[in-house]
């Protein structure tokens, strides 16, 4: 079952990601052009990164706080009032002064940060049974059409009326889906889980206890570290982002240029064709959600060893044509095993747990992320793309070994404790 208020959340991330890859594009656009310097553009995504993992770990105080829609309604409303304040000051300003740019990237980051976190939590409280890898299906569809679309649409956009005229989309936008998120209703929320299970004192004296700080800031970790299935999904999550990391477009340009001996701009073939494939991937979950969901788990590691076999084929492949099938070919089972994985997470923790322990599972993954980067860089300059790409197949093996050889953990046996809370919280509700 999903309810309506998922689709409203649909839409809200899907017109805030558009106006997240607006602002980015427009911004790098502006620096860049006035600056005349790439260090001084790579700050832009560099300071996003880094604020959105300090976000991530601070994340579970405020989840324990508030509820998941005011959290996201706060984060857009944040958003939209810097953001707007930046375009008015760019509007006066005859030169930009980039320490405040960099300062207004560094604040609508820090509340970027919560967003995932809090929909990653929402969405199984919107979606039940069947009808959860449907709604992960849809959400993920949706994130790929925006980046696929996204950049290149916004490209002409700037193209055609210039970078500081541009913003005011992404402000639109980001005012469009604060207006629209005060329309979904969390049942959860209203039934009063709001909090961590932690800060429930005992029933013997119906008092709540406020848990310290460093209770709520570990908490998600403690969950995480108790949960066998999350924390069996979480190690294979992260080993496969080892490898994961070398589709970035720094890794891919080298490769075309390297191996492929094409120019820059097959580039932009090779990311529209990986797009391709993660949309149709996102959709085939969503054609055949029932026949994945009765075994799921099994679902996830056969499209990670598909995934595999295609990485190493486009690692020893030296010609651009089938480079470009190949890569398109590698979105689809990425993104099938994606979506499995966030379904697997969020079928396996209850709706009190989930806030905390995404936030940890995505500083986790952002830290991951960035430490593959480096080594990767490290590994691809040493012994070369190829190489890495096989490396990167390597990982991903070990992903799938490590799921297989603890298969039992996700053996029939269905998450008793969450069904039970889940079901007293909705009927309370």
């Amino acid at each position: 079952m999903i309810r309506k208020s998922f689709y409203m959340l649909w839409g809200t991330q899907t017109v805030s990601n558009i106006a997240d890859i607006v602002y980015q594009l427009s911004l790098i656009t502006l620096v860049f052009t006035t600056s005349g310097s790439l260090v001084t553009t790579i700050f832009i995504p560099l300071l996003r990164l880094l604020s959105k993992m300090v976000s991530g770990l601070v994340a579970p105080v405020v989840m324990a706080r508030y509820p998941l829609t005011s959290i996201l309604l706060g984060s857009q409303l944040g958003q939209f009032v810097v953001f707007t304040g930046l375009i008015g000051y760019l509007w006066l300003a005859p030169t930009p002064y980039f320490p405040l740019v960099f300062l207004t990237v560094i604040g609508m980051s820090f509340l970027d940060g919560w967003t995932d976190p809090a929909r990653n939590a929402l969405i199984p409280r919107l979606a039940e049974g069947e009808g959860l890898i449907k709604a992960n299906g849809l959400m993920s569809v949706s994130d790929q059409i925006v980046r696929c679309s996204g950049w290149a649409l916004g490209g002409i956009i700037v193209a055609v009326i210039g970078a500081l005229p541009t913003m005011w989309i992404a402000s639109v936008s980001y005012f469009l889906a604060m207006f629209f998120t005060a329309f979904i209703r969390d049942p959860y929320a209203r039934a009063g889980l709001t909090a961590a299970p932690e800060a429930v004192d005992g029933e013997a004296n119906n008092t709540v206890s406020k848990p310290s700080y460093g209770d709520q800031l570990s908490s998600g970790w403690k969950a995480l570290l108790a949960n066998r299935r999350v924390r069996l999904i979480a190690i294979i999550d992260n080993i496969d982002t080892l490898g994961g990391a070398a589709w970035i477009g720094a890794f891919v340009l080298a490769f075309v240029i390297q191996v492929l001996h094409q120019d820059v701009s097959w580039l932009g073939f090779m990311n529209a064709g990986f797009f391709i494939g993660s949309i149709v991937g996102g959709l085939l979950v969503v054609a055949i959600g029932k026949r994945i969901w009765t075994n799921a788990y099994l679902y996830m590691l056969v499209s990670l060893m598909i995934y595999v076999a295609i990485a190493v084929a486009f690692a020893l492949n030296v010609y651009p044509i089938p480079a470009l099938i190949l890569l398109m070919l590698t979105g689809l089972p990425v993104q099938v095993a994606g979506v499995i994985r966030s379904t697997l997470i969020q079928q396996n923790l209850t709706p009190a747990e989930a806030p905390s322990v995404m936030s940890a599972l995505s500083a986790l993954s952002n830290l991951t992320f960035a430490l593959a980067m480096l080594f990767l860089s490290w590994f691809a300059d040493r012994f070369g793309m190829r190489d890495m790409y096989l490396l990167a197949g390597l990982l991903t093996t070990v992903a799938v070994i490590v799921g297989y050889v603890c298969r039992s953990v996700f053996r029939k046996e269905l998450s008793e404790s969450y069904e039970t809370e889940e079901m007293a919280v909705v009927n309370k509700a």
